[in-house]
């Protein structure tokens, strides 16, 4: 009797797993191992914001609270790749010897003290950073800082970072407003393009009480999911999202 598994290490039936040749897998059955992902996560500098009390206070409200005070880790490219290598888009789960496992919603309250029931992160993709940049954070970035409704996390930090103590509640508000769209950059939100964050972020932080109401965790998740996906095909040799939650 011939052993299926020695001709096609794949699903016997495809039925769920349809995307069996477009996934890494494949390749490593095909020898062609691709070494370890690139991974994409900025929180190396986010403790050099110095928020005062009153930002704090803001950040608290937007429902970023204790997000803000997870510190940086030293991701394990190695594991995280080995983890993308049993991750299946078309179930969003890990598929081991043992059975199926995912990252839950209740594994990122626990962990990133997001809030997971509340309004769905929606809104306007912006393909110009000005307009809305000066609406919400008063000034806008120089062209070298922009790209395709883009703007670099290091503007956002040279820029607003040190907000003075003696600063008007609008200044608070538009310093707050760039941390937290750096924040969500370069952990929940964090992209492959780069120090980058979508600007389309900012106008979800224009009220602080009404950005509390979001579910953020459940659209970290969301994030994650499709990073994992993307990653998890052949073609790819990045992987973005928040890894520190994947790590941990």
């Amino acid at each position: 009797m011939v052993d299926y598994y020695a001709t096609n290490p794949g699903p016997i039936e495809d039925i769920v797993l349809y995307d069996q040749d477009k996934h890494v897998s494949s390749a490593v059955w095909e020898g062609q191992e691709r070494g370890a992902l690139r991974c994409h996560e900025h929180t190396s500098k986010l403790d050099q914001w110095m928020l005062t009390e009153k930002q704090v206070e803001l950040v608290k409200m937007a429902g970023f609270g204790y997000l803000r005070m997870i510190p940086a880790i030293s991701l394990d490219n190695p594991l995280i790749s080995a983890l993308v290598e049993r991750w299946r888009r078309e179930t969003n789960t890990f598929h081991f010897i043992v059975g199926e496992m995912t990252v839950t919603l209740e594994d990122v309250a626990y962990l990133l003290g997001l809030p997971v029931d509340g309004e769905a992160v929606i809104g306007v993709t912006y393909t110009s950073c000005e307009a809305v940049c000066i609406k919400l954070l008063g000034k806008a970035p120089d062209s070298g800082y922009t790209s395709g409704g883009m703007v670099k996390l290091s503007w956002l930090k040279e820029t607003f970072s040190q907000c003075p103590e003696d600063a008007s509640m609008e200044d608070i508000a538009r310093c707050t407003r760039a941390y937290l769209l750096y924040l969500v950059g370069s952990t929940i939100f964090s992209t492959t393009t780069g120090n980058k964050v979508p600007v389309m972020y900012l106008p979800l932080f224009e009220n602080f009480d009404e950005a509390g109401k979001y579910a953020w965790g459940a659209a970290a998740l969301s994030f994650l999911y499709r990073a994992l996906g993307n990653a998890s095909l052949r073609s790819q040799s990045t992987i973005s999202g928040c890894l520190t939650l994947l790590q941990v």
